[in-house]
Formats: structure tokens, sequence, C-alpha cells
């Protein structure tokens, strides 16, 4: 009799808390996969107006939020979304204190591979199967569906295009040895995903004495690609070692004489679109994610001066694609990051 009356206690504990058992956002959409693509979108459309809203945790720069959310809601207009612009660790910190709380803020959220790996190692992300997807190149998405790129920065070589001219500019890393170069180079103090990717071009072992002779030739160590481009624009240095090419481009479209060119190895750093695991507005939250990874949105994108993984989408600098470049994606990076980073501070130091 006292077994029979726990169990009863037990099952009316889980029916009060039906919490627990709700289906997670990857789930729900996960059920739509089997409708046509005409039924499961206005499924969506359907079931999204209800929810009136989606919450973006957007690492987007505020100027180019704006043209976004308003192109998106054009499409939906029924949809208001509540965009918070945040980036880096406190991107990852907030959310982790969110899921701690038991507090379901977000739907969709966009950031850089490092971050990606953080947030989904904090079990907040769910994988969503965007029909958008067959449009990206497998080496441009994880086979789960938990990343797809919203946009991708391809790194180059920044200079100061007074003090050198195109002919002298470096091809390749190695070049970058020459004692011409000393004390005339700029690095970031976390340019952990170029460290890596080099690593693994050269083999650890000839990379780690590669970025010790590196180290040797003087190099002012920084922190911000686009403050370090302003600086070489200035003339504090002549060469940006590793800059993003939004940076360098968005500077040199000023008139500022700066200028860049492609170093092998090429790399590109993406920026990764993802599901909140716990979506409040999940149908919204699909509406968002299928819209910024279709044609579309991703021509908008590239319009606002994004280079954009989708294939066939016109590029607002194609010549950033004219050589194939490595993708640092969250696989590749987020394992390795805490050693590379012990290993990067190790060679360069803290900066100065």
């Amino acid at each position: 009799m006292i077994f029979t009356v726990i169990f009863l206690f037990i099952g009316l504990i889980v029916a009060a808390t039906p919490s627990f058992a709700q289906d997670t956002a990857g789930q729900l959409l996960g059920r739509l996969d089997k409708l046509s693509t005409e039924n499961r979108q206005k499924v969506l459309v359907e079931r999204a107006r209800a929810e009136k809203e989606v919450t973006f945790y957007s690492s987007l720069q505020t100027a180019d939020a704006e043209p976004f959310i308003k192109a998106f809601t054009k499409r939906y207009p029924f949809l208001k979304v509540n965009i918070y612009r945040i980036s880096g660790q406190k991107q990852v910190l907030m959310i982790q204190t969110e899921l701690n709380a038991g507090r379901n803020a977000f739907d969709v959220t966009n950031a850089s591979a490092a971050q990606a790996y953080g947030i989904k190692k904090t079990g907040a992300l769910d994988p969503y199967q965007s029909p958008q997807r067959q449009s990206f190149a497998a080496a441009h998405k994880d086979k789960e569906g938990y990343f797809t790129p919203t946009y991708i920065v391809p790194v180059v070589l920044g200079y100061n295009s007074k003090m050198l001219r195109r002919q002298e500019i470096p091809k390749r890393y190695d070049e970058l040895l020459e004692p011409k170069w000393k004390s005339n180079m700029i690095l970031d103090v976390e340019e952990f995903p170029w460290f890596a990717v080099l690593l693994k071009h050269y083999g650890r072992e000839k990379g780690l004495a590669y970025m010790k002779r590196l180290a040797g030739q003087d190099i002012l160590m920084g922190r911000g690609r686009t403050t370090q481009a302003q600086l070489i624009s200035a003339g504090e240095r002549a060469v940006g070692i590793a800059l993003n090419s939004s940076s360098v481009i968005e500077i040199k479209t000023r008139g500022a004489p700066l200028d860049w060119t492609i170093v092998d190895p090429y790399y590109a750093k993406p920026n990764m679109l993802m599901l909140a695991r716990h979506a409040p507005h999940p149908y919204a939250a699909a509406l968002l994610i299928d819209w910024t990874l279709s044609e579309e949105g991703q021509s908008l994108l590239s319009s606002l001066g994004y280079v954009v993984a989708r294939q066939g989408v016109k590029q607002s600098v194609p010549a950033l694609l004219e050589k194939e470049s490595f993708l640092a994606d969250p696989d590749f990076i987020g394992p390795i990051l805490e050693e590379t980073g012990k290993d990067f501070r190790a060679v360069f130091g803290g900066g100065r």
C-alpha cells in the first residue's frame, strides 16, 4: 500500500511539472520536415503569427542590424524582432547564466566560431536543419545542424599603401621572417584562430618554430582588428599580419591609405547562426533563421559588405573568394582553443 501511494505521489509530481517534458525547439521544428515546402511554410507562418515576436542575440554591427531587421519584418510584418547586440565571451556568459537560472530568453543567436562552440557546450542550442542549408557547401556547415554561417570573415594581410608598393607585399607568411619586416608589423593579442591554422598548415613542431622566429621580429601586439587597421592606415606600422577583411575594406572605402592581399595559407572565420534549445518562440525563430540563410537574406548581408557562404549569391568583394579558403569553424577551433591560447601567449606574451 505504501509503495502504491509513493508511485501515485511521484506520478502527480510529474504530471504537475510539464516543463520538463516539453519538446525542445529542434524537436518541434523537426516534426515539420515531412511536410511539403509549401505546407511547411504555411505552418511556420501560422504558428509564428501566434507567437508575435522573436528574440535575437546578435553580434551584427548596430548600423547593419537596422536594415537587416527592416527587411525581415517587411517579409513578416506580424513579427516583432527583439534584437540585443552582444558578442564575444560576454555572449557565452550571459547565455550560460540564463540557462543556469532556468530563464529561456532568446530564440536565435549568432556568434564567432569560438563563441559558438562555447554556447553549444553550455547545452543552450538545438540542431535545426533549415531547408536553406542545402545551398551551403558541406565545408560550411556541420552535419548535425547546429551551425550555419550568417557570414564569413576572410583573414587578409593589411598594409599601408603609401608605405609599400603592391609588388613588395608578402604572398606567404614565411616571408614575414625577412629582416625588412622587423619592427614594422602588428598582430592581435588574441589571434588564436590564425595561430591554430598555421600550426595545422606547418605541423605543430615546425609551426611553433616559425612562431618563435616571427615573435623575434619586434611585433607590435595590440587588441582589436579595426583599431589595428586604423593604426596601419595612420602609418604606425606598415603591415597587419592577420586582419579581418571587413575592417580593412571599410577603412579603405573611406579613402584611407590601406589595402589588403591574400596570404597563404588563406583562411576565413565564420560567424554562425544558431537556434536556442528552449526558444520561447520556436516557429518565429525558424522563420528568422530560414530568411537569414535564404537568397534574399544573404544578398542583403552581402549588400551591407559582408562575405556570405551561400552559393550563387553576388558578393560585394568577389576578389576575396577567388582563392579557396580554409574555414576555421567551431569544430576546428573549439576543442583546441584553450591549448592554442596557452601556446600563443607563451610565444608572443601579453603584448606591449
